[in-house]
């Protein structure tokens, strides 16, 4: 009978062995059960590598380690049960346990026995080392049983790690936000020549630099706490987030700081369009980072992420096709940036709009009507407009027609055609070289006088003083020669009546019309100088009150 028992003893163990490595379920499983704490043999967990048993008993037991200390917690029942599992990626029958460990894998020999592979028994010692870079046996100084009760599914010594941890947290955060600071506005007062704007931006670099090398320090600590798998697989998935999110958060700030040079680099330049070009480059770069970081957070989370990026990209194109006037306003942004076809300031007309340019965002243009409206056009369509850009004028043209009556005598109309001449190159920003000013045409009721000028003038303002400076004079040329301007009436001529002056004005000679137009150029002249000193006067020199 006891012959018996010992056979069926043994017959049990030898096919309870040999179901240990029959499929990638039982060697993982064997492993992994035998180093439960109610179930602790490390020589049966021993059996699932194939090597030496006290090596066999180090590696099972590191591995565990490694596993729990990177929070990977292993499903067995996703686990294949077959002994024929064959992985069509690498084509080889072998099993990866997490595809954050790709190094750790089980394969199947030549005589179809399953074990932890060869690479993984090599990979282990650097992987623990790694895992535990400040040691694994800080468990062993909580020794009495006070700390090993239980509390809220952690122990007593736990709990007191991770007080311990997040007050060390603390002090690490304070001391780096202390130290970073003084360094970063050193180095981009010496690199990138930032004063006063560039101060704020630092300041919360340093803040979230801070944030994100304690959180560093902190999923480095974690593993030597040894908790739960499934505990700190939430607390290194959480850890793994915030790292990410910080990480995202130092990129937006030094790209925030870089720009702020940038600003101040494009107010050196005479174009302003280099002033729009920041905002827009700043906004698409924080755009760029926040993708890359979500895609990152999504891996961490154990998203398929190429899954998830092929979807999207299906759907995009549904998307695309239905915001083709979104891209196509987009590409027009860019090929303004490019061609530059105008400035912030300048007054552009094409089509039927006419005004100043404001702003030139990703989708479309802010232009300011004299009306004083907005008008915001598409940079699609403005992008394929004829732009008449009047911002660019060197001179602006003043064209008009002067009417006198048909009875003007034809010598006084020369000298007051010549008097205009002399009020266009006394005018202080009138064109000097190319002007035009002639007797033009014959109108039904007036004999025209062309004039044809140019005022360099910066602005609309400008010009129109120019034009109001000009036709002042002309007015004051008339009165003081005895030239009238026409305009449309009826005139009946009937025989002059005793005791009243004839409707006919009196006609200057030679020598007298001369002699005002000579007088009234002498008054233009003094109205200009007047004008010109007020204009001075109203200008502070540099750094002034």
């Amino acid at each position: 009978m006891k012959i018996r028992f010992f056979l069926a003893f043994v017959l049990f163990s030898l096919k309870a062995f040999s179901a240990v490595n029959s499929s990638p379920y039982d060697v993982v499983y064997n492993h992994l059960f035998y180093l439960q704490e109610e179930n602790y043999n490390p020589e049966r967990s021993a059996a699932s590598f194939d090597t030496e048993s006290e090596n066999a008993v180090k590696a099972a037991t590191k591995l565990k380690r490694i596993l729990d200390g990177r929070g990977v917690f292993i499903e067995m029942e996703t686990i294949p049960n077959g002994s024929n599992h064959f992985d069509s990626a690498s084509g080889t029958y072998r099993y990866v346990l997490d595809a954050s460990l790709p190094q750790v894998f089980v394969s199947r020999k030549s005589d179809g026995k399953w074990f932890y592979s060869k690479p993984t028994l090599e990979a282990i010692p650097d992987l623990f080392s790694k895992t535990y870079p400040f040691g694994s046996q800080w468990d062993s100084y909580f020794t009495a049983p006070f700390w090993r009760e239980s509390l809220l599914g952690l122990k007593i010594y736990q709990w007191f790690e991770l007080i311990i941890l997040g007050l060390l947290a603390f002090i690490s955060f304070w001391i780096f936000g202390r130290v970073f600071y003084p360094i970063l506005k050193n180095l981009a007062k010496l690199n990138l020549g930032l004063r006063e704007r560039g101060v704020e931006p630092l300041k919360k670099l340093a803040r979230v630099l801070s944030l994100w090398i304690t959180t560093k320090l902190i999923s480095w600590v974690l593993p030597t706490l040894l908790l739960a798998p499934k505990v700190n697989s939430f607390f290194i998935k959480g850890l793994g987030v915030l790292s990410i999110f910080f990480g995202v958060f130092v990129a937006v700030q030094i790209l925030e700081v870089l720009f702020v040079y940038l600003s101040k680099r494009a107010e050196e330049t005479e174009t302003t369009m280099d002033d729009q070009l920041v905002p827009v480059l700043r906004r698409i770069g924080q755009i760029a980072v926040w993708s890359a970081g979500l895609i990152m957070i999504l891996n961490v989370l154990d998203v398929n992420v190429t899954a998830l990026l092929a979807g999207i990209s299906i759907g995009g194109l549904a998307i695309a096709l239905a915001a083709q006037d979104t891209v196509r306003n987009f590409f027009g942004s860019v090929m303004i940036f490019l061609d530059r076809p105008f400035q912030i300031g300048d007054w552009i007309h094409f089509d039927n709009v006419d005004g100043i340019v404001e702003e030139v965002g990703v989708r479309a243009t802010r232009i300011r009507t004299f009306a004083n409206s907005i008008t915001y056009v598409p940079n699609g369509m403005l992008a394929n407009q004829i732009v008449d850009n009047m911002g660019l004028r060197t001179y602006r043209r003043f064209k008009t027609e002067i009417g006198v009556t048909y009875d003007t005598d034809p010598e006084l109309i020369e000298l007051f055609v010549d008097g205009i001449r002399e009020i266009i190159l006394m005018h202080p920003t009138s064109r000097k070289d190319y002007f035009e000013v002639h007797l033009n045409s014959f109108g039904p009721y007036s004999l025209n006088i062309l004039l044809y000028a140019f005022f360099e003038a910066p602005s609309w303002t400008d010009e129109l003083k120019g034009r109001h400076d000009v036709m002042q004079a002309i007015l004051t040329l008339a009165s003081e020669m005895g030239i009238r301007f026409a305009f449309p009436t009826q005139t009946i001529h009937m025989e002059e009546f005793p005791g009243k002056m004839s409707t006919t004005p009196s006609k200057l000679s030679g020598s007298d019309a001369d002699i005002a137009r000579k007088r009234a150029i002498e008054r233009v002249k003094t109205q200009f100088e007047k004008r010109k000193t007020a204009n001075l006067d109203k200008i502070k020199p540099l750094g002034g009150e």
